[in-house]
């Protein structure tokens, strides 16, 4: 099973710090099992095996999944509803520019003089 460690709580906004240290991989989430998996997937990560979220100091995951099926999925909390898994689609970054050392998002750019 690989190993993803959920860590502490980032500024109280229900973001956490994860790690997986079998890939050296870390990260900052909301949903730190599902992004780990998508970071597997993207390393060439068997989508059969499975990952598990372990809090510190546990030996016992607190959710498991196939890497496969974690990477393809997210979870939805509409305003109204119940929050579910559905399908995770990849979202384009705005258009970025990288000129002159600095990054701009989207077209209202515009270079800064020295």
């Amino acid at each position: 099973m690989i190993r993803v460690e959920c860590g502490e709580e980032v500024n109280r906004h229900g973001k956490w710090r994860w790690t997986c240290p079998r890939y050296a991989l870390r990260g900052v989430s909301r949903q730190p099992l599902l992004d780990a998996c998508r970071e597997i997937r993207r390393m060439g990560g068997d989508p059969k095996e499975i990952a598990g979220l372990f809090r510190e100091a546990r030996s016992v995951p607190d959710l498991t999944c196939t890497v496969g099926w974690g990477a393809g999925h997210t979870v939805i909390e509409p305003d109204r509803g119940r929050i579910h898994f559905a399908k995770w689609q990849a979202k384009p970054m705005a258009m970025i520019k990288l000129t002159g050392g600095q990054i701009a998002q989207t077209g209202q750019f515009r270079k800064q003089e020295p």
